[in-house]
C-alpha cells in the first residue's frame, strides 16, 4: 500500500494545525505536528520526514531562533524548510532567504503552488494536484466506447475509467463540462499511462491521459475548479488566528 509522505509542521495555534493538516492530507501527505522548533526536532529523531513547514508569523526574534535551530539541528537541517508568512515585508523575505530558507509563501495558502512546490522538492513527477471528478467525457476518435467516465482531473490531465484501455501515446479529443458549470472544456490529450484488471480489484481499470493541447483560459478554470474542491470549506483568515 502507498504511503504518504510525512511532513512535520510546526505552528502554535490549534486552528492553524487543523488547516495545514487537512490540506495537507487532501493532497497526499501526513502531518507531524509541533508547536515549537525544538519540539519538532525531537519529533524528527522519532519520525521519517520529508520537509517541514514553519508558519513565520511570529515575533522577528523568536522566528529567527526557530529557523537558527531548525538549521543547525542534526535531525532536521538538512530538511528542505518553507515558510508561511502573511507579511509581504521584502526585508523580512531577504532575511529568512539568506539563512538558507528553502522556499517561502505567503498567506493565504494556494494549494496549487504547494502541491507543486512539495512534489519538486520530494521528487514526485506530478506537478499539480488532482480531484476526484465523475464526469461524462466525449472522445471524438473512433474508439470502442463513444464515452468515458472520469475518476479524477487536474489541470495537467484526467483518468478515464474503461476496461478496454488503449495504447501508451494514444492520443484522444476530449469535450466534458467541470461540475457545477455549464460551459465545454475541450482538450487532446495522450495517453501516458494504462490499469488494467487483476484478479483482485485494487484500483480503477484505464487510462491516464496528459493534456497536450489546452488553453491557458481553460488550464485557470480547471485549475480553479481543482482549488474549490480541496480547498472550498477552508478560510484561512477566519480558521487561522
Amino acid at each position: 500500500m502507498f504511503e504518504k509522505k510525512k511532513v512535520l509542521v510546526i505552528c502554535q495555534s490549534s486552528a492553524g494545525q487543523m488547516y495545514l493538516g487537512i490540506m495537507l492530507e487532501r493532497i497526499g501527505y501526513t502531518s507531524v505536528f509541533s508547536r515549537t522548533a525544538s519540539e519538532g526536532a525531537l519529533l524528527a529523531g522519532k519520525n521519517p520526514l520529508s520537509m517541514i513547514l514553519l508558519d513565520g508569523d511570529m515575533l522577528d526574534g523568536d522566528r529567527s531562533v526557530a529557523v537558527s535551530l531548525l538549521k543547525n539541528n542534526q535531525p532536521v537541517k538538512a530538511l528542505p524548510l518553507i515558510v508561511f508568512l502573511t507579511t509581504k515585508n521584502q526585508a523580512i523575505c531577504d532575511s529568512l532567504i539568506s539563512e538558507g530558507n528553502t522556499v517561502i509563501i505567503s498567506k493565504p495558502i494556494d494549494v496549487s503552488l504547494l502541491y507543486g512546490i512539495l512534489s519538486r522538492l520530494s521528487g514526485e513527477p506530478r506537478q499539480a494536484p488532482r480531484v476526484s471528478a465523475r464526469m461524462r467525457v466525449e472522445i471524438e476518435e473512433h474508439t470502442p466506447d463513444a464515452y468515458l467516465t472520469s475518476v479524477n482531473v487536474s489541470e495537467g490531465g484526467i483518468f478515464l475509467r474503461t476496461h478496454l484501455p488503449l495504447h501508451e501515446n494514444t492520443v484522444l479529443h476530449l469535450a466534458f463540462t467541470l461540475p457545477h458549470d455549464s460551459a465545454i472544456i475541450r482538450a487532446a490529450g495522450e495517453v501516458v499511462r494504462k490499469t488494467t484488471l487483476g484478479l483482485q480489484f485494487e484500483t480503477e481499470p484505464g487510462i491516464g491521459l496528459r493534456f497536450i493541447e489546452l488553453s491557458e483560459n481553460t488550464r485557470i478554470r480547471i485549475r480553479n475548479f481543482v482549488k474549490w474542491t480541496l480547498t472550498g470549506d477552508l478560510d484561512w483568515d477566519s480558521d487561522v488566528r
